[in-house]
């Protein structure tokens, strides 16, 4: 009769512990502190010893080393296949200062210095009124920002898509919102309106999406791309109202 072993199974970030059971074998799951990985796969036991074979103990001794070496390394099932979200390695590090705080601040702070150094050339912020000027600036990276989020809550609730811990993901957010915004701003404001120069910003923005999120999430191409192409989408209709109308 065939079995499964009980086995638990810790989380590759915190090491809480979790129990495999059929229900979420082999499937993405998240940890409470943010982690989303691959639960092993069930495996298969040993057929259990014949009640009637007049030598069991080599059987009931091999079953039991198997279910031990299962616990201790599940990943060794599958010895030809190396499944990184499976693995339990201390060196995988979950948290990255550099991707999670560095660089979402510096695309934040660089967005708002070129919208600030675009205020004498913009037309929709060129006011003879500086604060007035500066109010319009910051409304137009709020929208950004807004805009980014609903982007990305309709990516979430479509794909089941995890972005990480809330905080740091609305920081990077806001950064790869705010940059991509300033950048499509500048070039539109550089060609001066013409047409093309819609085209180009929103190209260029599509790109600059694809680029951080690859760089600052841990999503698959499907997960990515769709995310991408809402936020682009979004972004860009908001722009071209914005210094269409301005």
């Amino acid at each position: 009769m065939t079995g499964y072993a009980s086995i638990n199974f810790p989380c590759p970030v915190c090491r809480t512990q979790f129990a495999l059971t059929e229900k979420i074998a082999g499937r993405r799951m998240q940890c409470p502190c943010g982690k989303v990985f691959v639960a092993p796969g069930m495996p298969m036991i040993l057929p259990d010893p014949d009640p009637y074979d007049i030598d069991v103990q080599p059987l009931e001794s091999a079953r039991q080393a198997s279910a031990a070496q299962i616990r201790s390394n599940p990943a060794e099932l599958y010895p030809h296949h190396r499944i990184r979200t499976v693995t339990t390695d201390d060196s995988e590090a979950e948290y990255s200062f550099a991707r999670d705080r560095v660089v979402p601040t510096l695309l934040l702070l660089t967005g708002l210095a070129i919208r600030v150094c675009e205020i004498p050339y913009d037309r929709t912020l060129g006011r003879s009124n500086l604060a007035e000027s500066v109010g319009i600036m910051l409304f137009q990276v709020i929208l950004a920002v807004a805009l980014m989020l609903a982007g990305v809550l309709i990516a979430s609730k479509i794909l089941a898509a995890n972005f990480g811990p809330v905080g740091t993901a609305l920081l990077k957010l806001a950064g790869i919102a705010i940059f991509a915004f300033a950048v499509g701003a500048a070039i539109v404001v550089s060609l001066q309106y013409e047409v093309r120069a819609f085209v180009v910003a929103m190209h260029v923005i599509f790109i600059i999406y694809a680029i951080t999120f690859w760089m600052l999430f841990s999503l698959d191409v499907q997960e990515a791309l769709l995310t991408v192409a809402i936020c682009a989408l979004l972004q860009n209709a908001a722009g071209f109202v914005i210094f269409a109308g301005g």
